[in-house]
């Protein structure tokens, strides 16, 4: 209902507070001191007359008859002196809303982005995936690791910022390079020299079961259930939050598979893991994360007065939209997280909203039924519109009736989609509301992004709910790292053929992660084998020399020479030099020539 506060012209227009000095006044005779305060309230008629009233998500504010679009902002902080975040003066109350066959009136709100990219640089995989894992992150896991260990008494050779970092990159590369068990990857027929050269297949066991994030011991006051890994999330979202965030985003569920114990488990029927920990998750078009939410039952971050007032889902999509610093954003989710209010605080906020409903959860709009809509002809339309203007909701019948509804668009201008006639046996083209084709054009964003974590997910069985966790966020920074890297790369003009796809990419982060900044490990230990000896450059092998990353190549730790003991000399690796040699890099594992007049093993690894 419109609020109005009026003052009329004409009328005397005393404050309550002199009521009692005119009574007074009024008994002691005194006339003049009353004619004095009488004229002093008839000079002020002049002013202007403000009338508020409510329209839609609007408050306009009416001076001296006319009408002007004024700050519902700044109404809603001066209606509210105690601060809240959510004003219930936005909210139609359900018993209050009323529905009408005519379409919305569209509410305008330009997109506030700019971008600039003349000066735009792209780097290497690992200078990204660095950004979500960096290096303090894994000097504090080495430290919570030796103290995890030495509490539980166990025979652990204290480990180190660089261990872990071999640790990861080891499991990114499983993720790439799939095999049935782990212990193949060390095995003396199907096993890889990335593994056996840079950690023994014990020792990964042994640092992977004690690996820890804080220390148990000092568990923290909050009722935080993932506070054994909340670090490493705390890490990635920071760098998320960091990102500038594109105009079509989604919300949506994500799962982190685990069928071990947990009591915050949750089962999400239609996932491709429907059993796990579950994640919102803020994306864009592209399936790049912008900001996510873990849920963890009745002590998820959640605002209580957003949670009493809309519910689990609307607060989840609130909390996300805190990350929205610009106004002009269109916002898409499923059924899971609709309502009406969450429509109106979001139109309120300039967030062009809209996704599937619940019917009952928007008192019932008297759209067609699914009995009678199945009598239309195929791509039929409704749409209704409340009466305060706020929102719009479409039923279209496809092969059955799906519901949707918006802040800011209906039907619109509708477009043509190709469906399969089962009857006829042929393609018929039918139309479809603007709205549907828009949800469908920017819905999937945590559905890209979490396809894409499923394409090469690190390998991992076991029954710890931690690293089944941890290894989830190496993941999702190794994806999102992709994802802006690749942007990046496009921005900058790259050719297609040359931008790393997601597979590739990996394979270069999991190599830097073993082998930049670390020695080359030496020689087993133990009785001597009766075979011979294998060496990586083996004119038996006769395999073709691949140059290092350039991360690895300019590390400067222990890139030391060796002689190949071949008859023939191999070429130089060096640019522009078309000489051949013997010497060859221990780690870089290329051949490189030094003579009298040139030393190309200096060059090569020089900054």
């Amino acid at each position: 209902m419109a609020e109005q506060h009026v003052n009329q012209p004409g009328s005397s227009r005393i404050h309550p507070n002199d009521v009692d000095t005119i009574l007074s006044l009024l008994e002691n005779g005194d006339v003049s001191d009353l004619e004095d305060l009488v004229s002093d309230t008839e000079d002020n008629d002049n002013e202007p007359v403000l009338i508020h009233q409510r329209v839609g998500a609007d408050v306009e504010t009416r001076e001296s008859g006319v009408l002007t679009a004024g700050d519902s902002g700044d109404q809603e902080s001066a209606n509210h002196d105690d601060g809240d975040e959510y004003d219930e003066m936005f909210l139609t109350d359900r018993s209050d809303i009323r529905w009408r066959h005519k379409p919305i009136i569209p509410f305008d709100a330009q997109f506030e982005y700019s971008e600039c990219f003349s000066d735009l640089e792209v780097l290497s995989p690992i200078e990204y995936c660095r950004r979500y894992l960096p290096e303090q992150l894994f000097q504090e896991m080495s430290q919570k690791t030796n103290i995890y260990a030495l509490q539980n008494d166990v025979s652990f050779k204290p480990t180190t910022p660089e261990e872990i970092e071999v640790l990861f990159g080891l499991n990114i590369a499983m993720g790439a390079i799939k095999y049935p068990r782990i212990r193949m990857y060390w095995d003396s027929a199907t096993g890889l020299d990335l593994f056996k050269s840079s950690m023994a297949r014990n020792r990964f066991f042994q640092i992977r079961n004690n690996l820890h994030l804080v220390d148990t011991l000092q568990k923290p006051e909050n009722n935080d259930r993932f506070w054994k890994v909340r670090p490493i999330y705390n890490y990635i979202r920071k760098q998320c939050l960091d990102l500038e965030i594109e105009k079509i985003i989604s919300i949506d569920e994500q799962m982190i598979p685990f069928r071990g114990q947990l009591n915050v488990k949750q089962y999400v029927k239609g996932k491709p893991f429907p059993w796990g920990i579950k994640l919102f998750a803020l994306c864009g078009k592209s399936g790049l994360a912008y900001d996510f939410l873990l849920y963890q039952g009745s002590t998820t971050e959640l605002d209580p007065t957003a949670l009493k007032l809309y519910g689990l889902g609307p607060s989840v999509v609130l909390h996300l939209c805190n990350r929205l610093s610009h106004s002009g954003h269109e916002l898409y989710y499923d059924n899971y997280f609709s309502s009406y209010h969450l429509l109106q605080v979001l139109k309120s906020k300039n967030i062009f909203a809209g996704g599937t409903i619940r019917t009952n959860r928007f008192s019932n709009p008297p759209l067609i039924s699914d009995k009678m809509g199945k009598k239309k002809e195929r791509g039929y339309s409704e749409e209704v519109s409340s009466a305060d203007g706020d929102v719009v909701v479409v039923k279209w019948f496809d092969s059955r009736g799906v519901v949707l509804a918006s802040n800011y668009l209906g039907i619109g201008k509708q477009d043509k989609v190709k469906r399969w006639d089962k009857a006829n046996a042929k393609y018929i083209e039918i139309p479809r509301p603007e709205l549907v084709m828009r949800y469908n054009h920017g819905m999937g964003g945590v559905d890209l992004f979490d396809q894409l974590i499923s394409l090469y997910r690190i390998f991992l069985r076991c029954k710890k709910w931690t690293l089944r966790m941890i290894f989830h966020a190496v993941d999702f920074a190794v994806v999102n790292s992709w994802l802006e890297y690749r942007r990046d790369a496009q921005k900058a003009g790259i050719l297609t053929k040359d931008i790393l796809d997601l597979l590739e990419f990996r394979l270069q982060v999991a190599e830097a992660f073993v082998k930049v900044g670390k020695p080359c490990r030496g020689t087993k230990r133990g009785r001597p084998s009766t075979s011979p000896d294998y060496s990586p450059l083996s004119t038996k092998q006769q395999r073709k020399e691949r140059r290092p990353l350039r991360e690895v190549q300019t590390d400067t730790v222990d890139h030391l020479p060796e002689h190949d003991c071949k008859k023939e000399p191999t070429r130089c690796k060096q640019v522009k030099c078309t000489q051949r040699s013997h010497i060859f890099c221990r780690k870089c594992e290329v051949h490189l020539c030094i003579n009298r007049n040139r030393n190309c093993f200096a060059l090569f690894h020089k900054r």
